[in-house]
Protein backbone atom coordinates (compact mmCIF):
# COMPACT_ATOMS: atom_id res chain seq x y z
CA UNK A 1 0.00 0.00 0.00
CA UNK A 2 2.61 2.79 0.76
CA UNK A 3 4.70 1.97 -2.26
CA UNK A 4 1.40 2.05 -4.14
CA UNK A 5 1.13 5.47 -2.63
CA UNK A 6 4.76 6.75 -3.26
CA UNK A 7 3.88 6.25 -6.59
CA UNK A 8 0.95 7.97 -6.84
CA UNK A 9 3.04 11.19 -5.34
CA UNK A 10 5.78 10.82 -7.97
CA UNK A 11 2.87 10.81 -11.01
CA UNK A 12 1.45 13.89 -8.63
CA UNK A 13 4.11 15.87 -9.41
CA UNK A 14 4.40 16.04 -13.02
CA UNK A 15 0.44 16.14 -13.11
CA UNK A 16 -2.01 19.70 -13.77
CA UNK A 17 -4.37 19.03 -11.16
CA UNK A 18 -7.66 20.41 -11.42
CA UNK A 19 -9.86 21.30 -8.51
CA UNK A 20 -13.57 21.72 -10.67
CA UNK A 21 -16.15 19.02 -9.16
CA UNK A 22 -17.39 16.89 -11.96
CA UNK A 23 -20.19 17.46 -13.86
CA UNK A 24 -21.81 15.79 -16.68
CA UNK A 25 -20.14 16.51 -19.69
CA UNK A 26 -20.88 14.74 -23.13
CA UNK A 27 -17.61 13.14 -23.97
CA UNK A 28 -15.18 11.58 -21.69
CA UNK A 29 -11.55 11.04 -23.49
CA UNK A 30 -9.27 8.31 -22.54
CA UNK A 31 -5.73 9.85 -22.90
CA UNK A 32 -4.70 12.94 -24.47
CA UNK A 33 -3.83 12.07 -27.63
CA UNK A 34 -5.69 13.01 -30.65
CA UNK A 35 -7.69 15.75 -28.55
CA UNK A 36 -6.47 18.25 -31.25
CA UNK A 37 -8.27 16.52 -34.20
CA UNK A 38 -11.95 15.45 -31.82
CA UNK A 39 -11.46 19.23 -30.56
CA UNK A 40 -11.97 20.75 -34.39
CA UNK A 41 -15.35 18.74 -34.42
CA UNK A 42 -16.33 19.04 -30.57
CA UNK A 43 -16.50 21.62 -27.97
CA UNK A 44 -13.43 21.62 -26.31
CA UNK A 45 -15.48 22.32 -23.44
CA UNK A 46 -18.14 19.33 -23.71
CA UNK A 47 -14.89 17.11 -23.62
CA UNK A 48 -13.30 15.80 -20.25
CA UNK A 49 -9.76 14.04 -21.07
CA UNK A 50 -8.90 11.31 -18.56
CA UNK A 51 -4.54 11.45 -18.18
CA UNK A 52 -2.20 11.11 -16.25
CA UNK A 53 -1.16 14.73 -16.84
CA UNK A 54 -4.46 16.10 -16.52
CA UNK A 55 -5.91 14.72 -13.25
CA UNK A 56 -9.14 15.98 -10.86
CA UNK A 57 -8.70 16.36 -7.45
CA UNK A 58 -12.33 15.03 -5.91
CA UNK A 59 -11.98 11.46 -8.48
CA UNK A 60 -8.28 11.64 -7.46
CA UNK A 61 -9.08 11.82 -3.73
CA UNK A 62 -11.87 9.29 -4.25
CA UNK A 63 -9.31 6.74 -6.21
CA UNK A 64 -6.90 6.59 -2.97
CA UNK A 65 -9.84 6.30 -0.39
CA UNK A 66 -10.82 3.40 -2.51
CA UNK A 67 -7.25 2.01 -2.85
CA UNK A 68 -7.75 2.66 -6.93
CA UNK A 69 -4.46 3.35 -7.90
CA UNK A 70 -4.10 2.77 -11.43
CA UNK A 71 -5.64 4.43 -14.70
CA UNK A 72 -8.33 2.12 -15.14
CA UNK A 73 -10.07 2.78 -11.72
CA UNK A 74 -9.63 6.74 -12.05
CA UNK A 75 -11.13 5.98 -15.61
CA UNK A 76 -14.01 4.14 -14.06
CA UNK A 77 -14.63 6.62 -11.51
CA UNK A 78 -14.83 9.95 -13.96
CA UNK A 79 -17.58 8.00 -16.19
CA UNK A 80 -19.34 7.49 -13.26
CA UNK A 81 -19.25 11.04 -11.66
CA UNK A 82 -19.35 12.92 -15.46
CA UNK A 83 -21.81 10.28 -16.86
CA UNK A 84 -20.79 10.76 -20.66
CA UNK A 85 -22.97 10.03 -24.11
CA UNK A 86 -19.81 8.86 -25.41
CA UNK A 87 -16.37 7.51 -24.15
CA UNK A 88 -13.64 7.72 -26.52
CA UNK A 89 -10.20 6.86 -27.34
CA UNK A 90 -7.12 7.40 -30.47
CA UNK A 91 -4.94 4.67 -28.33
CA UNK A 92 -6.97 1.98 -30.04
CA UNK A 93 -3.80 -0.40 -29.00
CA UNK A 94 -4.75 0.52 -25.17
CA UNK A 95 -6.32 -3.15 -24.01
CA UNK A 96 -7.61 -1.04 -20.74
CA UNK A 97 -9.96 0.68 -22.63
CA UNK A 98 -11.74 -2.00 -24.27
CA UNK A 99 -12.27 -3.75 -20.61
CA UNK A 100 -13.99 -0.51 -19.09
CA UNK A 101 -17.81 -1.00 -21.51
CA UNK A 102 -19.02 -4.00 -18.77
CA UNK A 103 -17.60 -1.91 -15.89
CA UNK A 104 -20.17 0.91 -16.66
CA UNK A 105 -22.33 -0.18 -19.83
CA UNK A 106 -23.87 3.46 -20.22
CA UNK A 107 -21.87 5.39 -22.56
CA UNK A 108 -20.99 4.45 -26.21
CA UNK A 109 -17.91 3.43 -26.18
CA UNK A 110 -15.29 4.38 -29.06
CA UNK A 111 -11.90 3.56 -30.46
CA UNK A 112 -9.97 5.05 -33.12
CA UNK A 113 -7.15 3.71 -34.79
CA UNK A 114 -4.12 5.63 -35.07
CA UNK A 115 -1.72 3.00 -35.89
CA UNK A 116 -0.79 0.10 -37.87
CA UNK A 117 -1.19 -2.96 -35.79
CA UNK A 118 1.56 -5.60 -35.87
CA UNK A 119 1.96 -8.15 -32.88
CA UNK A 120 5.49 -7.28 -32.67
CA UNK A 121 6.69 -5.64 -29.19
CA UNK A 122 9.89 -4.92 -26.85
CA UNK A 123 8.79 -7.56 -24.52
CA UNK A 124 7.91 -11.34 -25.17
CA UNK A 125 4.52 -11.97 -25.54
CA UNK A 126 3.37 -8.20 -25.04
CA UNK A 127 2.26 -7.32 -28.58
CA UNK A 128 -1.06 -6.18 -29.44
CA UNK A 129 -2.80 -9.18 -30.23
CA UNK A 130 -0.72 -10.93 -27.96
CA UNK A 131 -2.63 -8.42 -25.33
CA UNK A 132 -5.61 -8.69 -26.29
CA UNK A 133 -5.77 -12.87 -25.88
CA UNK A 134 -4.15 -12.07 -22.64
CA UNK A 135 -6.87 -9.44 -21.38
CA UNK A 136 -9.61 -12.35 -22.69
CA UNK A 137 -9.75 -11.26 -25.50
CA UNK A 138 -14.03 -11.17 -27.23
CA UNK A 139 -15.16 -13.08 -23.54
CA UNK A 140 -13.95 -9.59 -22.22
CA UNK A 141 -13.07 -6.76 -24.09
CA UNK A 142 -15.70 -4.34 -25.94
CA UNK A 143 -16.41 -1.29 -27.37
CA UNK A 144 -19.60 0.14 -29.08
CA UNK A 145 -17.83 0.80 -32.31
CA UNK A 146 -14.15 0.89 -33.45
CA UNK A 147 -12.45 3.42 -35.95
CA UNK A 148 -10.66 1.77 -38.22
CA UNK A 149 -8.15 2.41 -41.41
CA UNK A 150 -9.96 -0.08 -44.08
CA UNK A 151 -11.39 -3.06 -43.88
CA UNK A 152 -8.28 -5.78 -43.09
CA UNK A 153 -8.07 -3.73 -39.83
CA UNK A 154 -11.79 -4.15 -39.22
CA UNK A 155 -11.42 -7.74 -39.24
CA UNK A 156 -8.22 -7.99 -36.85
CA UNK A 157 -10.78 -5.75 -34.65
CA UNK A 158 -13.33 -8.33 -34.86
CA UNK A 159 -11.60 -11.28 -34.41
CA UNK A 160 -10.40 -9.96 -30.96
CA UNK A 161 -12.92 -7.30 -29.44
CA UNK A 162 -16.82 -7.34 -29.39
CA UNK A 163 -17.71 -4.20 -31.30
CA UNK A 164 -18.99 -2.92 -34.43
CA UNK A 165 -16.36 -1.79 -36.84
CA UNK A 166 -16.46 1.92 -39.21
CA UNK A 167 -14.38 2.51 -41.50
CA UNK A 168 -12.44 6.17 -41.67
CA UNK A 169 -9.53 5.28 -42.71
CA UNK A 170 -6.85 7.75 -40.83
CA UNK A 171 -8.65 11.18 -39.44
CA UNK A 172 -5.44 12.81 -39.81
CA UNK A 173 -4.73 12.52 -43.31
CA UNK A 174 -8.55 12.55 -44.06
CA UNK A 175 -7.69 16.43 -42.68
CA UNK A 176 -4.92 17.46 -44.54
CA UNK A 177 -5.38 19.15 -47.82
CA UNK A 178 -2.18 18.85 -49.73
CA UNK A 179 -1.46 18.74 -54.09
CA UNK A 180 1.64 18.44 -56.05
CA UNK A 181 3.35 21.42 -56.89
CA UNK A 182 4.09 22.24 -60.82
CA UNK A 183 7.42 21.35 -60.09
CA UNK A 184 8.45 18.40 -58.62
CA UNK A 185 11.48 18.86 -56.39
CA UNK A 186 12.22 15.11 -56.14
CA UNK A 187 12.12 11.88 -58.01
CA UNK A 188 12.21 9.52 -55.40
CA UNK A 189 11.44 10.28 -51.56
CA UNK A 190 11.71 7.13 -49.13
CA UNK A 191 9.58 7.78 -45.74
CA UNK A 192 12.33 6.93 -42.74
CA UNK A 193 10.96 4.91 -39.56
CA UNK A 194 13.64 5.79 -37.72
CA UNK A 195 13.16 5.17 -33.60
CA UNK A 196 12.47 8.18 -31.40
CA UNK A 197 15.73 7.84 -30.19
CA UNK A 198 19.50 6.92 -30.65
CA UNK A 199 20.06 3.35 -31.72
CA UNK A 200 23.24 3.56 -30.66
CA UNK A 201 24.92 1.39 -27.59
CA UNK A 202 20.76 0.13 -27.28
CA UNK A 203 20.57 -3.30 -26.74
CA UNK A 204 16.49 -3.63 -26.84
CA UNK A 205 15.12 -6.88 -28.56
CA UNK A 206 11.55 -7.16 -30.73
CA UNK A 207 9.79 -9.93 -30.36
CA UNK A 208 7.16 -11.55 -32.50
CA UNK A 209 5.74 -14.84 -31.62
CA UNK A 210 8.81 -16.65 -31.31
CA UNK A 211 10.96 -15.21 -32.67
CA UNK A 212 13.42 -12.30 -31.79
CA UNK A 213 15.83 -9.98 -33.52
CA UNK A 214 18.11 -7.49 -31.89
CA UNK A 215 16.77 -3.90 -32.10
CA UNK A 216 19.48 -2.92 -34.55
CA UNK A 217 18.60 -5.74 -36.66
CA UNK A 218 14.94 -5.12 -36.82
CA UNK A 219 16.39 -1.06 -38.35
CA UNK A 220 18.89 -2.68 -40.59
CA UNK A 221 16.16 -2.47 -43.38
CA UNK A 222 15.81 1.12 -43.54
CA UNK A 223 19.42 1.85 -43.47
CA UNK A 224 19.52 -0.79 -46.82
CA UNK A 225 16.77 0.16 -48.34
CA UNK A 226 18.49 4.00 -48.33
CA UNK A 227 21.83 3.12 -49.90
CA UNK A 228 20.10 1.29 -52.12
CA UNK A 229 18.05 4.04 -53.30
CA UNK A 230 20.51 6.05 -53.52
CA UNK A 231 22.58 4.32 -55.68
CA UNK A 232 19.97 3.55 -57.44
CA UNK A 233 19.06 7.54 -58.42
CA UNK A 234 22.36 8.00 -58.98
CA UNK A 235 22.41 5.42 -61.82
CA UNK A 236 19.52 6.76 -63.06
CA UNK A 237 20.04 10.47 -62.63
CA UNK A 238 17.13 10.86 -60.30
CA UNK A 239 16.79 13.35 -57.52
CA UNK A 240 16.31 11.47 -53.99
CA UNK A 241 15.76 12.48 -50.91
CA UNK A 242 14.66 10.97 -47.35
CA UNK A 243 11.65 12.21 -45.11
CA UNK A 244 12.57 12.19 -41.89
CA UNK A 245 10.25 11.31 -38.96
CA UNK A 246 12.19 13.04 -36.63
CA UNK A 247 12.68 16.86 -36.30
CA UNK A 248 15.59 18.83 -36.94
CA UNK A 249 16.91 18.66 -33.55
CA UNK A 250 16.72 14.89 -33.43
CA UNK A 251 20.63 14.64 -35.10
CA UNK A 252 20.79 10.79 -34.58
CA UNK A 253 18.12 10.15 -37.43
CA UNK A 254 20.09 12.54 -39.86
CA UNK A 255 23.66 10.65 -38.91
CA UNK A 256 21.77 6.96 -39.15
CA UNK A 257 21.11 8.24 -43.05
CA UNK A 258 24.04 9.70 -43.35
CA UNK A 259 26.33 6.53 -42.28
CA UNK A 260 24.33 4.12 -44.64
CA UNK A 261 24.35 6.34 -47.92
CA UNK A 262 28.29 7.34 -47.07
CA UNK A 263 29.14 9.50 -50.43
CA UNK A 264 26.27 9.03 -52.69
CA UNK A 265 24.14 12.39 -53.19
CA UNK A 266 21.09 12.91 -51.68
CA UNK A 267 18.65 15.47 -49.73
CA UNK A 268 17.56 14.73 -45.85
CA UNK A 269 14.46 16.36 -45.02
CA UNK A 270 13.81 16.35 -41.36
CA UNK A 271 10.41 16.66 -39.68
CA UNK A 272 9.21 20.34 -39.75
CA UNK A 273 5.54 19.66 -38.74
CA UNK A 274 2.67 17.13 -38.16
CA UNK A 275 1.96 17.75 -41.94
CA UNK A 276 5.24 17.80 -43.60
CA UNK A 277 5.77 14.52 -44.65
CA UNK A 278 2.51 14.72 -46.59
CA UNK A 279 3.71 17.53 -48.67
CA UNK A 280 7.53 15.64 -48.91
CA UNK A 281 5.02 12.63 -50.31
CA UNK A 282 3.44 15.01 -52.55
CA UNK A 283 6.65 16.62 -53.69
CA UNK A 284 8.10 13.76 -55.50
CA UNK A 285 7.25 11.36 -58.37
CA UNK A 286 7.76 8.46 -56.50
CA UNK A 287 7.58 7.54 -52.14
CA UNK A 288 9.50 4.28 -50.82
CA UNK A 289 8.44 2.90 -47.63
CA UNK A 290 9.24 -0.41 -46.18
CA UNK A 291 5.97 -0.89 -43.69
CA UNK A 292 5.21 3.08 -42.41
CA UNK A 293 1.81 4.17 -41.93
CA UNK A 294 2.38 7.14 -44.27
CA UNK A 295 2.69 4.78 -47.32
CA UNK A 296 -0.44 3.41 -46.83
CA UNK A 297 -2.02 6.99 -46.23
CA UNK A 298 -0.27 8.36 -49.50
CA UNK A 299 -1.48 5.14 -51.41
CA UNK A 300 -5.28 5.74 -50.34
CA UNK A 301 -4.41 9.55 -52.20
CA UNK A 302 -3.40 7.38 -55.12
CA UNK A 303 0.35 8.92 -55.11
CA UNK A 304 2.47 6.27 -56.25
CA UNK A 305 3.79 3.81 -53.79
CA UNK A 306 6.68 1.54 -53.47
CA UNK A 307 6.46 -0.57 -50.49
CA UNK A 308 10.09 -2.80 -49.95
CA UNK A 309 8.34 -4.75 -46.80
CA UNK A 310 11.36 -6.57 -46.15
CA UNK A 311 11.85 -6.74 -42.66
CA UNK A 312 12.11 -9.97 -41.09
CA UNK A 313 12.18 -11.24 -37.70
CA UNK A 314 13.45 -14.47 -36.83
CA UNK A 315 11.62 -17.00 -38.70
CA UNK A 316 11.19 -17.74 -43.08
CA UNK A 317 8.03 -15.30 -44.52
CA UNK A 318 6.91 -18.88 -45.11
CA UNK A 319 5.59 -19.39 -41.46
CA UNK A 320 2.04 -17.90 -41.30
CA UNK A 321 2.67 -16.30 -38.30
CA UNK A 322 5.96 -14.36 -38.75
CA UNK A 323 3.83 -12.54 -41.97
CA UNK A 324 3.34 -9.20 -39.70
CA UNK A 325 6.22 -7.18 -41.65
CA UNK A 326 4.67 -8.11 -45.40
CA UNK A 327 3.08 -5.76 -47.29
CA UNK A 328 -1.21 -5.43 -46.67
CA UNK A 329 -0.91 -7.32 -43.54
CA UNK A 330 -3.51 -8.41 -41.56
CA UNK A 331 -4.29 -9.28 -45.10
CA UNK A 332 -2.46 -12.01 -46.93
CA UNK A 333 -1.43 -11.11 -50.35
CA UNK A 334 1.38 -12.69 -52.74
CA UNK A 335 5.26 -12.09 -51.78
CA UNK A 336 5.59 -10.26 -54.80
CA UNK A 337 3.38 -7.66 -56.24
CA UNK A 338 3.18 -4.60 -59.04
CA UNK A 339 4.12 -1.91 -56.63
CA UNK A 340 5.37 -4.28 -53.06
CA UNK A 341 7.80 -6.81 -52.25
CA UNK A 342 8.43 -8.95 -49.22
CA UNK A 343 11.76 -9.68 -49.80
CA UNK A 344 14.94 -7.89 -49.60
CA UNK A 345 16.20 -8.54 -53.13
CA UNK A 346 17.67 -5.81 -54.86
CA UNK A 347 16.59 -7.25 -58.25
CA UNK A 348 12.66 -6.77 -57.04
CA UNK A 349 13.53 -3.25 -55.97
CA UNK A 350 15.12 -2.40 -59.22
CA UNK A 351 11.79 -4.20 -60.87
CA UNK A 352 9.44 -2.32 -59.08
CA UNK A 353 10.79 1.17 -59.47
CA UNK A 354 11.34 0.83 -63.43
CA UNK A 355 7.52 -0.07 -63.49
CA UNK A 356 6.05 2.34 -61.26
CA UNK A 357 8.70 5.56 -62.75
CA UNK A 358 6.97 4.51 -66.11
CA UNK A 359 3.69 3.78 -65.36
CA UNK A 360 0.98 6.53 -66.43
CA UNK A 361 -1.45 7.95 -63.61
CA UNK A 362 -4.64 5.90 -65.16
CA UNK A 363 -2.63 2.85 -64.94
CA UNK A 364 -1.46 3.21 -61.67
CA UNK A 365 -4.99 4.22 -60.26
CA UNK A 366 -6.73 0.79 -61.77
CA UNK A 367 -2.85 -1.12 -60.01
CA UNK A 368 -4.28 0.30 -56.58
CA UNK A 369 -8.18 0.28 -56.71
CA UNK A 370 -8.42 -3.38 -55.42
CA UNK A 371 -6.36 -2.30 -52.29
CA UNK A 372 -6.87 1.14 -51.07
CA UNK A 373 -10.13 0.55 -49.25
CA UNK A 374 -8.67 -2.55 -48.03
CA UNK A 375 -5.72 -1.37 -46.47
CA UNK A 376 -6.56 2.27 -46.33
CA UNK A 377 -9.51 4.04 -47.38
CA UNK A 378 -9.35 7.87 -48.00
CA UNK A 379 -12.29 9.85 -46.69
CA UNK A 380 -12.13 13.91 -47.43
CA UNK A 381 -13.21 15.80 -44.62
CA UNK A 382 -13.88 13.01 -42.26
CA UNK A 383 -17.72 13.03 -42.88
CA UNK A 384 -18.25 8.82 -42.29
CA UNK A 385 -16.46 10.14 -38.48
CA UNK A 386 -18.80 13.51 -38.24
CA UNK A 387 -21.81 11.41 -38.67
CA UNK A 388 -20.94 8.50 -36.49
CA UNK A 389 -20.56 11.74 -33.49
CA UNK A 390 -23.95 13.19 -34.88
CA UNK A 391 -25.47 9.82 -34.53
CA UNK A 392 -24.60 9.34 -31.05
CA UNK A 393 -26.19 12.54 -30.01
CA UNK A 394 -22.83 14.33 -30.04
CA UNK A 395 -23.16 18.16 -31.52
CA UNK A 396 -20.46 18.89 -33.97
CA UNK A 397 -19.49 22.62 -33.96
CA UNK A 398 -17.60 22.66 -37.54
CA UNK A 399 -15.93 20.51 -39.93
CA UNK A 400 -12.39 21.77 -40.83
CA UNK A 401 -9.04 20.86 -43.11
CA UNK A 402 -5.38 21.16 -42.90
CA UNK A 403 -3.02 22.72 -45.44
CA UNK A 404 0.07 21.01 -45.94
Amino acid sequence: MISKIRRVLRVLRRTHISFRFPKQIDIVQIHNDGIDILAQYVNRSSISVVDPSKLNFWILLKCIFLAKFQMQGYAFEVIKSQRPRVVITFIDNDTNFFLLKQLVPSPVYIAVQNGLRHNYAYAYGDGFVDRLINAGGKNRLSADVICTFGKSSSALFEDNIRASTLVVGSLKNNLVQVSAPENLEYDIVFMSQHAPFDLTNREETIYLNQSSVSLHEFYEIESAVANFLAQYCKDHSLRFAVSGKRGSEDVFEHQFFADAIGELPYTFLPRIDTYSSYANGFNSRLVVVVDSTMGYELLSRGRKVAFFSARIIGQPRGVNDSRDTCFGYPNAYPDSGSFWTNNPDTDEYSRILNSLLGMTDTEWAAQIQPYTDELMAFRPGNTEFIQMLKDKGIQVTSEVVHRA
